[in-house]
């Protein structure tokens, strides 16, 4: 009889049966807050999830996103289901069939046959199918924020708890940021005036999407969804694409609605995704000199 690693005999009781050893997955990022687990059971093949608390204590990101939108991460891995559930109903990708999960402590979920993707292998395919996966996505708009399935902040709130936020990763970054920066980030923060609402993924990356098999993609990495100003989702993707993907990627999200307008949030959002490093910069005037491709 195998044991899943990390587990305890109550927590295992009613998981599926191992018929092999877990095997661990290698992360992707020195700071990841979860170790993987690939998992051979009677019920077919699984990844399991476990959370290490103390890495989330000290992830500026999570710091960031639980004080942004009270996300309250990793308890909030116990609603993974229903975001599973939500995002198969409003957007356009995969998404892996969860089969437990617990508040704080771990995910299990059906494994995908597919590679994981990563920024030298996008095709022009790629790139269409997540921009219609964004512009479906983006359809489902509420007038609240902060958590997928329990927004319960208000439009107002949203410049307010952005400069707060702001001033709370400042205050915590390894490295110090100019005054001018911030303060130029604080009045803009106060001019934004957010009124729709939409599911994102602050910290997306290429590697958080696998091409399965069949040609689909998926979305395999669900914590940090949360509901936002589309804006911010846009801000990241200037990271992410080159400027011939951009100019496809815009062509094919305008069929469901117009491109936002950027410039006056850019230099805040920026920021605030520097802060949470969420694609491991750590020069700030590389990161906010970064080309602008959507205008």
């Amino acid at each position: 009889m195998y044991s899943y690693p990390e587990l305890s005999q109550q927590q295992q009781a009613s998981l599926p049966v191992l018929h092999a050893p877990a095997l661990p997955l290698e992360a992707q990022f020195p700071d990841s807050t979860h170790q993987l687990w690939q998992c051979d059971t009677a019920d077919g093949m699984m990844i399991l999830k476990v959370c290490h608390q103390k890495r989330v204590q000290g992830s500026t990101f999570w710091l960031g996103i639980n004080h942004l939108f009270q996300l309250d991460f990793p308890n909030s891995l116990g609603r993974t289901q229903s975001i599973s559930q939500f995002l198969q109903r409003g957007g356009g990708f995969v998404v892996p069939e969860v089969i437990a999960e617990q508040a704080g402590y771990y995910v299990l979920v059906r494994y995908l046959e597919g590679v994981d993707l990563s920024a030298d292998q996008i095709s022009n395919t790629i790139v269409t199918q997540l921009a219609h996966h964004w512009g479906k996505l983006h359809l489902q708009i509420s007038t609240k924020w902060g958590s997928i399935d329990n927004p319960i902040f208000s439009a107002n709130d949203w410049p307010v708890r952005l400069e707060q936020t702001i001033q709370l990763l400042s205050d915590h970054a390894d490295i110090t940021i100019p005054n001018e920066i911030l303060k130029l980030s604080y009045e803009q923060c106060r001019t934004l005036s957010a009124e729709q609402f939409v599911p994102i993924m602050p910290d997306f990356r290429w590697d958080q999407l696998r091409q399965c098999d069949d040609g689909t993609l998926a979305v395999v990495d669900l914590d940090a969804f949360v509901r936002a100003p589309r804006e911010l989702e846009w801000v990241l993707l200037e990271y992410l694409l080159s400027p011939q993907q951009a100019i496809l990627f815009a062509d094919v999200y305008t069929q469901y609605q117009p491109i936002p307008d950027l410039s006056a949030c850019r230099l805040s959002y920026r920021l605030l995704l520097f802060l949470m490093n969420v694609l491991g910069e750590t020069k700030l005037q590389d990161w906010l000199d970064q080309p602008v491709l959507f205008d």
